[in-house]
């Protein structure tokens, strides 16, 4: 197998040029932000771009209203700006409603972020489906503030009926075999977590175009979840006949390679990064499937079963700058995404050099797969096979996001024992939030609690807790 490099200093100095005019803008679910970052994508190789319309329901959840920042700030009784949007644009939760008051301390500090444990840093904080509003401030600067003074607060944003943005590009094969390569257009001035992906998703978009390709790859590009989850509920009939994909994320940092791995673990795509790997000489860290993860979660979900991988240059979730502002292009380098670039593009160089054989022995094993495990009660369906349900709008799933599984929010304390808040005053273990998310993912009217339990590793009676109130919330039924 000949692969052409990519990293020459051409195609640097390219990926260099995108980081700077990518980074500073306020991405969000929807917005200017992302409109703006798809245009640049757009000079580098041509891709259509949608929108749907606030208000859409898509499966279990629902486009929500259109996002947009001007400006944002928190100015002391002097008139200094100790927190300055237009300085970081992580120092605004993400999607806060617009606010102009003076503040007490006291009131401000309800609506104040921090991380005790990487005191430096800014932690990222989004608020999409409840309305809120609030501000990411080191800790140390956190505790320079005076509590006795007054504070002038400011965000200028909107909240109002817009639309949610994506793009997309189909490249046409022969051989009536199709697969994904997506990634998320949603997150502000964080550079592995996911500018990184976007500048990847543009790079090995122009080079397969080039390709007269055996099969289809349809690149997608959309904000990460509800994006994923509108596109699916729009193209049902075509993604149900994917054969498997890529999610593009976190490719740029300095540590080695890393897979994580389909839901499947044994699936083509497994295999075919596995053998890629091999041939490129590269040592790699292997993941398994993760249900907290991107988008994955959405694709693979019990109606349609994609199978999606994932290779990083640190991966989300594990290196400790995950969700902070010092995820910023100190972090990240051209160099390492152009390894990147190298490393997919064999990956799909490899896909379509595969067998068609290979094909039908892979298709021939899923259609067969049977249940072997002798305890198969406790069998439960999903009423929402389609995608993972809105559980915020149920109680059971934290309304401030970015802390989950975030090394920096909590370093002392295994994300297992973390506790979240919800609206009820209750609060849902990490454990009990990640037992929602896999029971809904494996309960597909064949596989019992107990397989679940084997597969994932939680006890038995944790999965039957979680099943019976899943329940109760119409969210399963109980088969056998």
């Amino acid at each position: 197998m000949v692969v052409e490099k990519y990293n020459s200093q051409n195609i640097v100095r390219e990926i260099d040029n995108l980081f700077e005019q990518l980074f500073p803008i306020c991405r969000s679910i929807t917005g200017n932000g992302v409109r703006k970052s798809l245009s640049i994508l757009k000079e580098i190789t041509d891709f259509q771009i949608n929108e749907i319309p606030s208000g859409t329901i898509c499966y279990d959840w629902k486009v929500p209203n259109e996002w947009n920042i001007n400006d944002a700030y928190v100015k002391d009784s002097s008139g200094n700006k100790i927190i300055d949007f237009q300085k970081n644009n992580l120092h605004v939760v993400n999607y806060s409603i617009p606010i102009d008051n003076i503040l007490t301390f006291e009131e401000l500090e309800k609506h104040l972020h921090v991380l005790k444990d990487y005191p430096d840093s800014i932690p990222y904080r989004t608020t999409y489906y409840k309305e809120d509003w609030g501000f990411c401030i080191s800790y140390e600067e956190f505790k320079k503030m005076d509590r006795n003074s007054k504070y002038d607060v400011k965000i200028d944003s909107t909240l109002k009926p817009g639309k949610l943005t994506y793009g997309e590009y189909v490249i046409e094969g022969s051989s009536g075999k199709e697969f994904i390569i997506s990634t998320y257009c949603c997150h502000p001035s964080l550079a592995n977590d996911n500018l990184s992906g976007l500048v990847l998703w543009i790079l090995l978009l122009r080079k397969l175009k080039s390709l007269k390709t055996n099969h289809t790859y349809r690149f997608i590009v959309v904000p990460e979840t509800i994006g994923a989850i509108a596109y699916l509920s729009m193209h049902e009939k075509i993604m149900k006949n994917v054969l498997g994909g890529f999610i593009l994320t976190c490719v740029a940092g300095p540590e080695k390679f890393s897979y994580k791995q389909t839901f499947l673990g044994n699936d083509l795509i497994d295999d075919v990064v596995r053998k890629t790997f091999s041939e490129l000489g590269l040592d790699f860290k292997q993941y398994n499937f993760d249900i907290t993860g991107s988008d994955e979660g959405q694709y693979s979900s019990p109606f349609f079963r994609i199978p999606i991988g994932t290779i990083c240059k640190d991966k989300y979730h594990e290196f400790e700058y995950y969700h902070t502002s010092k995820d910023n292009l100190d972090f990240i380098n051209a160099n390492y995404l152009a390894e990147t670039l190298d490393v997919y593009y064999s990956v799909i160089i490899n896909l379509e050099n595969t067998p068609l054989t290979d094909f039908q022995n892979y298709l021939r094993i899923k259609s067969n797969m049977k249940k072997t495990n002798s305890k198969m009660e406790m069998i439960y369906k999903s009423l929402n096979p389609y995608c993972a349900p809105m559980l915020s709008k149920r109680d059971l799933y934290p309304t401030l996001g970015g802390k989950i599984k975030q090394k920096a929010a909590d370093s002392s304390k295994d994300h297992f024992e973390q506790k979240f808040n919800m609206t009820d005053g209750k609060s849902l273990s990490g454990t009990e939030l990640d037992a929602i998310l896999w029971v809904m993912f494996y309960s597909d009217g064949q596989t019992s609690l107990f397989e679940i339990s084997e597969k994932i590793g939680f006890p038995l009676n944790v999965l039957r807790n979680i099943a019976e109130i899943l329940c109760k919330q119409n969210l399963l039924e109980k088969i056998t």
